[in-house]
């Protein structure tokens, strides 16, 4: 049977994606030096036993080269006071600016980026990396987990990280 694909209207489609609740989350990689970092909401827990998160990201991302190439990355959930840094981080690559050096930030195990004030952060060994159209999804072991604050975390909210309001 040939491969069919529904005819859905691209718009339709992201709107009412855009509808689904996630979750806003930096994510931190680096390789041999070079930090790196991206705004995901594609993050999920798969398993509490072991500890699994996954996180889907593009591969034209600069940071997904990073991710694949580490063995380790970070998964730092802004608190709703840090609308300006998941901006930063969703907005602007590293091709051209080092937004690390713009945020506080700390490096956890093998040097791996994350930011130091934020509702909760992890550090994930890399268990597992399969694609899945046009983005790898990366599965890490939590092996590190904190909680630097007692605000709740940045809901995605649309298209955006904020209300209409802001």
């Amino acid at each position: 049977m040939p491969d069919q694909h529904p005819t859905i209207s691209p718009e339709v489609l992201e709107n009412a994606l855009r509808k689904m609740p996630a979750p806003v989350a930096v994510i931190g990689a680096a390789h041999q030096g070079t930090l790196g970092g991206l705004t995901a909401a594609w993050l999920t827990r798969v398993s509490l036993d072991p500890p699994l998160l996954l996180v889907a990201v593009g591969h034209e991302r600069f940071t997904w080269g990073l991710m694949d190439s580490s063995d380790q990355f970070t998964v730092s959930l802004p608190t709703v006071e840090q609308v300006p840094e998941a901006r930063l981080f969703g907005l602007k690559s590293r091709r051209d600016v080092d937004k690390w050096s713009q945020v506080d930030h700390v490096l956890l195990g093998d040097g791996i980026p994350a930011l130091e004030h934020c509702s909760a952060r992890f550090l994930c060994r890399k268990t597992d990396a399969f694609t899945t159209g046009d983005h790898d999804c990366f599965v890490g072991l939590v092996i590190d987990v904190g909680i630097p604050g007692d605000q709740p975390a940045l809901p995605m909210r649309g298209a955006d990280y904020a209300s209409g309001s802001e």
